[in-house]
Formats: structure tokens, sequence, C-alpha cells
């Protein structure tokens, strides 16, 4: 009971000096003149399927801040979007598209592009966006005053809902959300105490990047690591609330990661580091939340009342009222709304059904139900290919997928989009069934395949795609087995006839 008093005790002590210092009014910069423009890279990550990408990216080119200060990078990831094949021609967007058979992740690809600009002299900062989010127009505007004040900062990060119309649980999680940032992130700002980057929308300045090194944002706890990373470095990662994104409530994630592993970095930075910062912020990693400081405080107070205990029970009381009335404190600087009061009460039930949710036991019985204990082998591979109705070319795009072996086909044309209907054993099929719905429409597609100097090549893979060309152009040695890939287009290329059986 005495360590258990000690530490709850500690924690009072440190909500009560950030609700306090949350009482101290920071005046609002409303002109964000500064007689310096950075130069500004600002990095849009895309992963899967993002419908917020064009929006991001218009909203980006169109910013009060002058567009001869910075430069937008979207990085497409396996990107599943109508906009990447118009994004390629933007010439105000440079694009990196990535098309493994699996995407590299956020950590990879930031890496890949800071080390691609490491030496780029006109460059002095990074913003980072996830393309779930939206900015106001005068975003970049103010990241670059806030240049000026922190070398690592990240935004005030607003959920909201498709219609601004959220449900009861969305509205707990929001509600929650903003309260943390207003009253948690930005006291321990004013504190000079650091804060969790987030990986989604965070700013660095270029030098400090290039001193840290690559990223590395594998999972939640890295993202801890990194930011002890940066305050063995004696930097501060701040939190901005003048600095808005927005993001549909969907995207909740409360990153926090398992308490057995914060536990464990907690010792390691304790015991190995001297520098106060990260000491600081690996405690913060094992304050308790509301519900288990109720659950402490009853305790706590029956054991000091039933048995010896070297606090009285009216000691412990006066504690718990503290703490109370810290919270109350800490109300006014969140700026919590009346009616967002029984939100803000309900996100330790919240919290508590999220986390008999995930016990072991029960996911492993939720799964079975859901019939999600086997993950699909999904496998996909963009190409370029060409499309023609006898008298022009159209350049468009083919995804071949394999799911759990069984493949289909993706036609992209100018944002439109059709997926083959069947599952095949073959992939040559499923372009066969592609290549016929085209027919209908009085279009070819030019690629090896659907050539009729194409001869398949059996080798017993279900997802065949290859083959050897036939044709018997000028040069050609009798004898040479020339290969052919899906995307291969060339001016021999005659469509094969098929006659339909019926």
């Amino acid at each position: 009971m005495t360590v258990l008093y000690i530490f709850i005790t500690i924690f009072t002590l440190y909500f009560l000096i950030l609700s306090f210092a949350s009482l101290k009014s920071t005046r609002k910069v409303r002109d964000k003149y500064t007689s310096k423009d950075f130069n500004i890279c600002v990095v849009v990550y895309a992963s899967g399927e993002v419908k917020t990408l064009e929006n991001l990216i218009n909203q980006l080119k169109n910013q009060s801040f002058s567009k001869n200060h910075y430069t937008i990078y979207a990085i497409l990831d396996k990107c599943e979007t109508n906009f990447d094949v118009a994004l390629q021609s933007d010439l105000e967007v440079n694009v990196i598209n990535i098309n493994n058979l699996e995407p590299i992740g956020k950590s990879q690809a930031y890496s890949i592009l800071a080390e691609k600009l490491h030496d780029l002299p006109n460059l002095d900062a990074y913003v980072f966006l996830d393309a779930s989010n939206y900015v106001d127009a005068d975003f970049l505007m103010n990241v670059n005053y806030y240049l000026t004040k922190y070398d690592v900062f990240i935004p005030m990060k607003n959920y909201i809902g498709e219609y601004s119309d959220l449900s009861f649980l969305e509205s707990v999680k929001a509600t929650y959300s903003r309260y943390v940032s207003k009253f948690i992130f930005s006291t321990r700002t004013k504190l000079g105490l650091t804060n969790l980057i987030n990986s989604d929308n965070f700013v660095i300045k270029k030098d400090l990047l290039n001193k840290i090194g690559s990223f590395d944002f594998q999972d939640k706890i890295s993202e801890v690591n990194y930011t002890l990373l940066l305050a063995n470095e004696h930097v501060q990662v701040a939190f901005v609330d003048d600095l808005n994104v927005y993001t549909d409530i969907k995207n909740y994630d409360s990153r926090i990661s398992s308490l057995s592993r914060r536990l464990n970095v907690f010792w390691n930075t304790v015991t190995q580091s001297s520098n106060f910062m990260s000491r600081e912020y690996s405690c913060s990693l094992v304050q308790p939340n509301w519900l288990f400081c109720i659950c402490a405080y009853l305790i706590l107070i029956n054991h000091a009342y039933k048995f010896p205990f070297w606090v009285s029970h009216v000691t412990v009381l006066i504690s718990f009222i503290v703490l109370i009335l810290a919270f109350c404190l800490s109300l006014l600087s969140a700026k919590i709304y009346a009616k967002e009061y029984l939100y803000l009460f309900s996100y330790p039930i919240y919290s508590l059904g999220h986390i008999i949710k995930n016990l072991p036991f029960i996911r492993f019985f939720r799964n079975i139900i859901k019939n999600k204990t086997r993950k699909h082998n999904i496998e996909k591979m963009m190409t370029n290919v060409i499309v023609t109705d006898g008298k022009r070319d159209f350049q468009c795009q083919l995804e071949l997928i394999s799911d759990d072996g069984l493949a289909k086909v993706k036609f992209i044309n100018k944002g439109k989009i059709y997926t083959t209907k069947n599952n095949h054993l073959r992939m040559i099929d499923a372009i066969k069934e592609l290549s016929a719905k085209l027919n209908d429409y009085g279009l070819s597609l030019k690629v090896c395949q659907c050539c009729k100097y194409f001869q398949p090549l059996i080798d017993g893979s279900t997802n065949m795609v290859k083959g050897v060309c036939k044709c018997n152009f000028n040069g050609r040695v009798e004898g040479d087995i020339i290969p052919t890939l899906v995307w291969n287009t060339c001016p021999k290329f005659e469509e094969h006839n098929v006659v339909n059986l019926f």
C-alpha cells in the first residue's frame, strides 16, 4: 500500500502543477509576420485506399504562404486512389510512386526522401503529413512563424465526422482527444517539457533531422523512442494549438502503446539516462488513467481507515480532493463545453471496455466469430498499359491482384476504375476477362497477353503471366526465345481473335 500511495501522490502533485501552469494565459499571435521566410518541404504520405489525398494536395497548392518558399512531395506507397494518375502530370507536385508488393511503410518512405534531400542547400524544414488530413489555407504561414520558436512541433489534431454529426462513442473520443491536447500537451509545452511526436503530422528542421538520422516509426512504441532520442539531444517536441489539422473521427488513434512496453522504456531510461527531459518524459509514460486513480484512492482510504497506516485516512481523502480540484481547474484551460462533460466523464468507461475487448482470449473468440483468424495473403502489382480504339492510344494503368492465389485485375483510366468480377486461378484468365469487357466498348488492351503472337509459358505457377513472343519480325534469329511481360507493347501488336463457343 505504501508504494501505491507514493505513486498516486506523486501523480497528484504532477497534475496539480499542470493545472496551475495551464491557468497562465498565452497571447494569441494574430499577425504571423516574420522577418524570415523558411524554405519548407511538405511531404504527404499516402498508402492503401486514401480518399482525401486530392483534397489535401489542392489545399497545399492554395496556401497563403509564398509558393517560392515551399515544395510538395507526395509519396504514394501502394496507394489505391483515383487521383494518382492525374497527380503524375501535376507540375506543382513531386511524386514518388512506390509499387512494391507490400507497402514499405511511413518510416522507410520518410527516410528515403530525407536521404534524397540531405544535401539540398536551400531547404530549412520538413512538414510531414498523412494523406488522411486536411489543413487550413494559412497552415504553412503558421508553420513558418512557429519555426522561429521551435525545432520540432506537432499541430492540434481536430477530429470531425463526415457530416459533423458524431455518434456518442465518437464524441467521447473526440472530446477526450481535445482535452488531452488543450490541457496536457499545451501545458507541458509551456513548462518546457516534451510531448510525444506524432508521425502522422509533425514539423522538424532539416539540420536537426540530418543530425538525428533516419526515422523509425514502425509502431506506437517507436514514436516514444524517437521522442526520447530528441529529448537526449535536449530538443523539445512542442505542441502548437494554434496550428490545426483535421481528420475523420474514424482515423482516431489514442497512440498509447502497451503498458508492458512503456514500463520497459521507463525502466531503461530512468536507470541509464542522466538527461532530465528524457527522464521526465519516461516518467510520464506510466501516469495512471482516471479509472485507476479513483480505484486507487478508494482502496487507500478504506485501508487507512480500517488498518494502521503511516498516514491517516483523512490525509488520503484530502489528497483525493486536491486531485479532483486540479481536474476541475484543468477543465477551464481545456475549454470543454458544458454539454461535453458527459462525453469526457464517459471516457474511463470506454477505456475499460477497450481494454476488455482486446484481452487475448476475448480477441481470439471475437476473431473466430468474425472469421478473421486467417489473414489473407494479398499481393499487388501496378503497371502502365496502352488501350486503343483503333485510331488513338490511351495511357492507362493495370493492377494485378492476387488474393490467396486467386487472381483479378483492376483497370484504371482517368480516375475511373473497373475490377474484374470473377476470381481466376491464372492471372492470364483475369486479363482475358478484362480484355473481353473492353472489347464491348470497342477498345483493345495492347498487352502481350492479348496479342495473337503471345504463347503462354506454362511452368506450374497459378498466377502465371509469363510467355514468349512468336512474331517473325525482321531480324529475328530462328529458334530464339523472346520472353514477354504484361506491360510490354510493340508496333507488331495484333489483337487475338477469340471465338466464343456456347
